[in-house]
């Protein structure tokens, strides 16, 4: 089992969405494949479909002024932000294949959030823990949010790491239906900033690394 990377930096949300749709379907139809769809759109709020229209707290005119698409996705959950400053990580695999069942999801997210942590970890000594609303924290504030979906067993959506100071845009929303959520990111705990690419290929790694492992321990 191989993965394949692909990257798209500065792109809007709509090709983002048609590319991930396109790699679904391929897995689908050749389960033998995985793809990490790493990314870093243009500005965007995106509501899932547990979302409550209340929690966009930005008028239209302010979303017009800070030029941010407002989209519905397919994935579960309620809003967040995309933008400039984000490492978004799509891993489009089919369960069975990696070793979980079908309704495996819990799981599957888990370990997913896991690697994630771990190339954290491996970047520099941070406070950095799992905690709920489903994501990484440090210091009680968020780091990354997670957020996938499902269908034939194949996955698609996934995380978001925050590497640059997101919080004007997090104004606009109630990110995941919490009102008083409060964010972080990665390069204001780093004792020296690190480049999108750097984060964005440790990240990679880590997550392929870890889901090759255990499906070597399973099968």
């Amino acid at each position: 089992m191989n993965w394949e990377t692909v990257v798209r930096r500065d792109v809007v949300w709509d090709e983002l969405e048609a590319l991930q749709v396109a790699l679904v379907r391929e897995v689908q139809n050749d389960k033998s494949k995985a793809y990490l769809l790493i990314s870093e759109p243009k500005p965007t709020f995106t509501h899932g479909r547990n979302s409550d229209p209340k929690d966009l707290r930005w008028t239209e005119a302010q979303i017009r002024q800070h030029q941010v698409k407002v989209t519905c996705v397919s994935r579960g959950g309620k809003w967040t932000f995309h933008g400039p400053g984000q490492i978004l990580i799509y891993p489009i695999i089919h369960l069975p294949s990696w070793g979980y069942s079908s309704k495996s999801v819990r799981a599957f997210l888990n370990d997913f959030r896991k690697a994630v942590v771990k190339a954290i970890e491996n970047l520099e000594s941070l406070p950095v823990r799992e905690g709920e609303p489903f994501g990484i924290y440090i210091n009680e504030k968020k780091l990354a949010s997670f957020g996938l979906a499902f269908e034939k067993s194949v996955s698609s959506h996934g995380m978001a790491l925050y590497l640059t100071n997101q919080s004007p845009f997090f104004e606009g929303i109630n990110p995941c239906g919490v009102s008083t959520g409060v964010s972080t990111c990665l390069n204001e705990n780093l004792s020296e900033p690190r480049s999108w690419d750097s984060v964005a290929y440790l990240v990679a790694a880590s997550i392929k690394n870890h889901f090759s492992f255990r499906l070597s321990q399973v099968l």
